[in-house]
């Protein structure tokens, strides 16, 4: 597979959990694309490293620790009419997870879960459009095999 672009990717929300954590039960979730989105942010796993050091040895010993699945950071065009905006504004007053939809350009989707823990207007200068932030801090999971992920691809 080549390289792609980013344009044409497209951000989702859906409330509530699926029915079952892997991409069919993702899938029967009901999405809200998030409109007028600029760009988007990371995902995936970062782990803490342990380091540990001991008289014996000159070496420093590494081990993973956690994992941190990331967070979305998404920048956007604010619509007042769309529903994508919408949820994700309504979101960031509830202390539940929501799901997260990315699709790519190429077609492929990751499904996410996360707490809507921003949603912010900014009003710039009069040659500016009304912009927005949303931030969704991305929770790992287990999958329906009982690996704990960051995300599922399908």
């Amino acid at each position: 597979m080549g390289t792609q672009s980013n344009a044409g990717v497209q951000f989702a929300i859906a409330t509530g959990a699926p029915a079952t954590y892997n991409a069919a039960g993702f899938a029967e979730q009901t999405f809200a694309t998030i409109g007028e989105v600029k760009t988007g942010g990371d995902f995936g796993k970062t782990f803490q490293v342990i380091t540990s050091q001991v008289l014996s040895r000159r070496g420093t010993t590494k081990k993973k620790g956690t994992f941190d699945a990331g967070s979305l950071n998404l920048q956007l065009e604010i619509d007042p009419s769309d529903a994508g905006q919408d949820a994700a504004e309504a979101a960031v007053d509830s202390d539940a997870d929501y799901s997260i939809k990315i699709t790519l350009q190429d077609g492929t989707v990751y499904y996410l879960r996360g707490l809507v823990s921003e949603f912010v207007t900014t009003v710039g200068g009069p040659n500016d459009m009304l912009a927005g932030r949303i931030k969704v801090d991305l929770q790992s999971f287990e999958n329906a095999t009982g690996d704990e992920v960051a995300a599922i691809k399908a």
